[in-house]
């Protein structure tokens, strides 16, 4: 992202830094996109305009130093670590609507067309976005959460199905997770473990989570500068725990009607109760075939076996 040029932020925004310059250009960018898009209308010219849609979306949402992004690849404890965040940061009040009311996912708001919600400082930041988009820097801090592969692999089947309008079969699917483009888990995270650019991550390992959390949390709160007395944390055990998320799911999920009259939709919501599954550890390991357990370990030992923090998913 180019350096900043000029602030654009209100007085009860004063920490929040716009770039004139690259809201401009983006802007300028994106009537282009559209314009060539209405005349190809391909899956080339669709993509590109999307890519120039969410670029003005970053640009219109600005940075902040105390920005907080949640970075992760799907299904790896995203919505967990924004619920555990935002408890540590507010008073956990539970009378929003839906979690990108109080933790924005500015992807998902340009999908929507729809200008992602003002949120107090610190925000909550969600992203799924390659590191790639970062290389040039970034104000804010990342925390990164990782999962075991395999159990990754797994959880997103179901969620491609229940929520991304796939039909393919995990045979089809696991093939994707491996080498695909759109899906491929190795390729996603080996650079943010690189992290060429040095980028001010905290990792987290969603097994710390379920084996220790208070522990893991209280070493979230402290990188991020967080203070987190007793009282807040016996709050974020409870409102964090698998059984609080899973009553209040509805808070959580994709929603058909965050698309409503659109007829080119990305997200088809089929089954809503899915979204938190089991969050279990180990589920695909036992869900794997021998030869896919094989073929997991031969792409993981090419892609990740220089990582310590990851060792143990192989």
């Amino acid at each position: 992202m180019s350096p900043i040029t000029a602030s654009l932020a209100t007085s009860s925004d004063a920490r929040l830094i716009h770039s004139a310059w690259d809201i401009a250009c983006c802007r300028a960018l994106h009537v282009g996109g559209k314009a060539l898009n209405a005349v190809l209308h391909s899956p080339r010219s669709a993509a590109w305009e999307f890519e120039l849609r969410y670029r003005r979306y970053l640009a219109e949402f600005g940075e902040s130093d105390d920005d907080i992004l949640v970075a992760t690849y799907s299904k790896s404890g995203t919505t967990w670590m924004q619920m555990i965040l935002y408890q540590l940061t507010t008073d956990g009040r539970m009378d929003f609507d839906h979690l990108f009311d109080i933790s924005p996912w500015v992807y998902y708001s340009a999908l929507r067309e729809v200008s992602p919600v003002r949120t107090p400082q610190p925000r909550i930041i969600k992203s799924h976005d390659r590191y790639g988009r970062f290389t040039k820097g970034r104000r804010g801090r990342f925390v990164f959460v990782v999962r075991d592969g395999r159990d990754v692999c797994l959880s997103l089947f179901h969620h491609r199905r229940n929520f991304k309008r796939y039909d393919g079969s995990f045979e089809q699917h696991f093939d994707d997770f491996l080498n695909g483009t759109d899906y491929n888990w190795f390729d996603h995270i080996r650079p943010w473990l690189e992290n060429p650019s040095r980028l001010p991550i905290e990792y987290v390992r969603f097994e710390d989570l379920k084996n220790d959390f208070l522990a893991t949390v209280r070493r979230v709160a402290e990188a991020c500068g967080i203070d987190a007395p007793e009282a807040t944390m016996a709050r974020v055990l409870e409102r964090c725990s698998f059984e609080y998320m899973k009553q209040n799911e509805a808070r959580f999920a994709p929603r058909n009607d965050h698309f409503a009259g659109r007829t080119d939709a990305p997200y088809l919501v089929r089954d809503s109760s899915q979204f938190i599954r089991h969050g279990k550890v180990g589920e695909g390991v036992a869900a794997l075939t021998e030869q896919q357990l094989h073929a997991y370990r031969a792409r993981f030992d090419r892609s990740l076996a220089d990582f310590e923090l990851v060792a143990d998913y192989r």
